[in-house]
């Protein structure tokens, strides 16, 4: 029997790819429920899923109200798998720059055994269709992270992932402080200190192809210093 698995996704103003987005991943992976968590987005993206929920019941919807943070988004992925008693729970963003089709790879490393998998544009075999500045800050985030905490993954910042459920229940969530896209970061360390077997698989990272970016610019600035906590941390220096 095929295990209870939960792909989440969070959107703001994603009304040109939710509608293929969730018919690609109900093909990708046939026996999953998709869950969408909403932040309240002024493009007519939460009616548009309301109106797809009606004739499909394998996509859960959670309205919020506004942009509370990606972070609060995922918690509340996490929360929803945790609570609803699924088996597996697949992370990713809503904009095509993860590709559904590579999800059931991400699963088949849960089922080899490990309880969590993060799909690494920079590991051998990785691809990111990232250009110029862009790459050049995602590639040295993810170099200074793995040589400042310690910990052999070659990808840190996606959140392209799959979770052991079982292993998140023994996690405390409250415990994971940043919100915005520090927060996979953070996510990251905080599973390597609980013990967790870690995998990557290689993925192809695409550009998204409607809508634009929503990193805002000071969180970089943010990121740095969510790494230099963790590092501290990591030798026994704790800010409250």
């Amino acid at each position: 029997m095929a295990l209870k698995t939960l792909i989440f996704t969070a959107t703001y103003n994603e009304k040109d790819n939710i509608r293929a987005l969730v018919g690609d991943l109900l093909q990708a992976v046939p026996h999953a429920d998709v869950l969408v968590v909403d932040d309240g987005s002024p493009d007519g993206t939460g009616r548009m899923l309301d109106e797809m929920k009606h004739a499909q019941s394998r996509l859960k919807v959670i309205h919020r109200s506004g942009k509370l943070g990606l972070g609060t988004a995922h918690i509340a992925g996490m929360n929803f798998a945790r609570d609803q008693g699924y088996d597996q729970l697949v992370t990713m963003d809503a904009d095509f720059s993860h590709l559904p089709s590579d999800i059931p790879r991400l699963l088949q490393a849960l089922d080899a055994g490990a309880d969590f998998v993060i799909g690494s544009r920079y590991m051998p075999g990785g691809v990111c269709a990232y250009t110029g500045y862009r790459k050049f800050i995602s590639v040295m985030a993810n170099v200074l992270a793995r040589m400042l905490l310690g910990i052999p993954l070659h990808e840190f910042t996606t959140s392209f992932r799959a979770f052991r459920v079982d292993f998140l229940r023994t996690i405390d969530l409250t415990t994971i402080q940043a919100k915005g896209y520090s927060f996979f970061l953070e996510v990251v360390f905080r599973l390597h200190r609980a013990g967790a077997r870690m995998r990557e698989v290689p993925i192809h990272f695409a550009d998204r192809e409607h809508g634009v970016s929503k990193i805002p610019k000071f969180e970089i600035f943010n990121g740095m210093m969510r790494l230099l906590r963790l590092t501290l941390e990591r030798v026994g220096i704790k800010f409250s």
